[in-house]
Formats: C-alpha cells, structure tokens, sequence
C-alpha cells in the first residue's frame, strides 16, 4: 500500500484517522415561569408534558480512509470504511461529476471497501449512514483527491496494436517521467509469444528501455506484450497511470548482407537467396557503419537534406538537396538504403561515394524496397568503420544477449 501524501508537505508521508460521530440531537427544555398561585402545579405540569422529547444520539465510531482532506492519494489504493460498534447501511464514494466508486458493503454491515480502481487527478466524497448498538441512525461525509496529472507517469510502446513486423523487431517503452524503480517497472512488463524465449531488458536512459529475446523472434508468430504500470511508483513520487496489453505479429525471415569487400548486397528469404545486387556505400570521408541493423521505416521517397549533416554549400561534401527514391531507414543518424542517384549509377558495384548509406541500380533499390519492411535485419561488414551507436536507429542485435541488461557494456561503437 502507497502512503498518501499531505496536501501540506508533498515530501511528508503522512495519514490520519477519520473518525465521525454521527449529528447530535437537539433537545429543548422548558424555559416559562408564572406568578405563584393556586393554578401554578397545574400549569407546571402542563408545561413539562408539552416539552419535546430528547432526540437519542449516534454514538458509534465510523473510520474512512483516505483520511478527511487528504491529496496525492495512489489511484490504486482501496477505499475503506469501517465500524467496529455500528453496523453501516449505506455507503457512496463518488466524484466531483458525480461517477460512482463501485465497491461491497460486508454482509455484518461491519465494513465496506472499494472494487475498482479510482481515476486520477479526482476528487472524492464519501457518505455513510450507519446505526449504533442501540439502533440509533447517523451520518457522515469525508473527502479526499487522487494523484494530480503533475504526478502520473504515461509509457508508449514503439509498435502499433495487430501490425506485422520482421522478427528483428525491438521493442522499446518512452516513459513520459524518468524512473528510478527499473527493476520494479521491469518486473512489471511481460511478454508472451514470439518463440516464448528468453529475453532482457536494456536501459538507455531513465525514459527509455528497450526488450529483445535472446535470438530473433519465431517466424509468423504473435507477441503479446502487457506492461502494469498503474499505481506504481516509479520514482519521485511518480505514478504509473495504466495498464495497457498490445500484440504484434511477425512475418517470415527476411535478411540482407552488404558486403564492403564485393560491393554486393545478398537478400534472403528463408535462408534461400533470392536476389544479389551490386552497390556503393559510404567514401572514405563518410564510411558505412558495420553490424545489423533493423529496418525503422520505409519511404517510396524521402527528401535529403544536407543540412541534416552540418554541410554547407562551401563544403567539398555539400550535395544539393533532392528526393531520393525507394527508401528504408537503418539509424536515426540518416543511413538509409535506398536508389542511388544517377550521377553515382556508374560508381555502384565499383566504388564508394555515398554519405554512408547504401546505394543501389533502381530496379535493385525497387526490389528491396519491395521485399523487405520495418523490422526486417540488414548487416554491412568490413567497411573499417565501427558500429552505430545501439541507439542510434536499433543496433541492440549487435550486442551479445550476455551483456544486453548490462547498460555499460561497451561494444565496438
């Protein structure tokens, strides 16, 4: 159970009992005098008999938690109310619009606690009717309010609900605060299906983790993922605000290997070659980067800019902008695979004079672009440069399955 938080000192983790005694009675008494005389015991007496009789008074104790004005409460927490002397009648928990807590009164009327969760950011009101051992009714009213928006914590998954994707397909969680909790946010995300192999989580930041088994997904296959954030606190008082279930499937294996040393890049299917094209990569100024990396996105056409690379016009690299044609994206740095321009067409198969990306004929560009799609694992080898930083675009294969969790471990980057 989280501590609630005092609306005087956010920091101070605090909680007060809530005890309510129900409405006193009111009792009025005779207050009229009269001059001695033979009539007086007569008018007395009428007197008394006309006076009211006292109202009897609840005198049970009745406990309400979250305790009266308290803020910040955990959304997941359970309302209670309880007697120990009365037995309660009634009992409402709504919100400031009048939503209704749902929630079970026990059969010895003795208590009566929530079943569902609350919303966020919410004000509470809640109102009992009890009676006493002597059958006496009273009443009573608390308030409260949940976690502001201030405090909630949001995660996004980088896949959409029911799409297909290559089995090199990452999954990657942006949280919306930083966590401190990781091992608690791990332990709170599962994933089924794919293979149902081992996997590890990866930190690349406090808002950023990343999942991977430990070899490539199974072929035309689904995995479910569930992360439970909801009431968890993720570190600095920060709240999880949902718990969310999304399924993705895969296709079968699709896989390209470029070759520095041929000049040729291999496409698979299957493990069956179903295509070998000639290529340029990245000049001597601006090599390819090595290793595996999976397919981000896919673009009939992108706009290159050279601007996106600090070149200017007076640089001996400047090329001018242009719109290049079947596009597919391997980091977020810019290198792509995607149709050479014209001007390379001679130099593909024969040398490099790319910016680091990998250049191809048109029908050999169409091609790829046709056969494989996001997820989907290309590899470059002995170009002499080093990997791209895992981050940069998902070069998480490119790390050995021993050291994935290890967020330190360095690779050649």
């Amino acid at each position: 159970m989280v501590n609630p938080i005092n609306a005087a000192n956010r920091d101070t983790f605090t909680r007060r009992s809530f005890v309510t005694v129900g409405a006193l009675g009111t009792m009025t008494l005779a207050a009229c005098s009269t001059p001695e005389s033979s009539t007086s015991s007569a008018s007395a007496a009428a007197t008394a008999s006309s006076s009211p009789t006292p109202t009897a008074k609840f005198t049970g104790t009745v406990e309400v938690y979250p305790a009266l004005d308290e803020v910040e409460i955990n959304p997941i927490e359970t309302v209670t109310v309880t007697t120990a002397d009365s037995t309660l009648t009634k009992v409402t928990v709504t919100t400031a619009k009048g939503e209704e807590l749902a929630g079970e009164l026990a059969a010895d009327g003795k208590s009566w606690a929530s079943t569902d969760r609350m919303l966020f950011h919410s004000d509470y009101t809640v109102e009992w009717e009890a009676e006493d051992a002597a059958g006496t009714s009273g009443t009573g009213e608390s308030a409260f309010s949940t976690v502001s928006a201030a405090y909630e914590v949001d995660a996004l998954m980088n896949f959409d609900e029911g799409a297909s994707y290559g089995i090199g397909k990452i999954i990657q969680f942006n949280f919306s605060e930083p966590v401190l909790n990781k091992a608690e946010v791990e332990k709170r995300i599962t994933v089924k299906g794919g293979g149902d192999q081992a996997g590890k989580f990866r930190w690349y930041s406090d808002y950023m983790v990343r999942y991977r088994p430990e070899d490539k997904w199974a072929t035309n296959s689904t995995v479910t993922v569930t992360i439970d954030l909801f009431g968890l606190d993720v570190g600095n008082g920060m709240i999880g605000n949902h718990t969310t279930t999304r399924s993705f499937k895969t296709w079968n294996k699709r896989y390209a290997f470029a070759d520095n040393n041929t000049k040729t890049i291999k496409m698979y299917i299957d493990d069956l070659m179903v295509r070998e094209a000639f290529i340029t990569l990245g000049n001597t100024e601006w090599p390819s980067v090595v290793g595996q990396l999976v397919i981000m996105e896919k673009a009939e056409s992108y706009y290159f800019n050279p601007g996106s690379l600090n070149l200017a016009e007076n640089d001996p690299h400047y090329y001018e902008p242009f719109w290049a044609s079947w596009t597919a994206r391997l980091t977020s740095g810019g290198v792509f695979v995607h149709q050479a321009l014209p001007s390379a067409w001679a130099s593909v198969g024969r040398a490099n004079v790319s910016h680091g990306c990998i250049g191809m004929l048109p029908d050999d560009a169409k091609f790829f672009y046709n056969t494989f799609g996001v997820g989907d694992v290309v590899e470059t080898v002995n170009t002499g440069y080093p990997q791209a930083d895992p981050d940069d675009g998902y070069g998480d294969w490119n790390i050995p399955f021993a050291n994935y969790h290890d967020s330190t471990w360095q690779g050649n980057w």
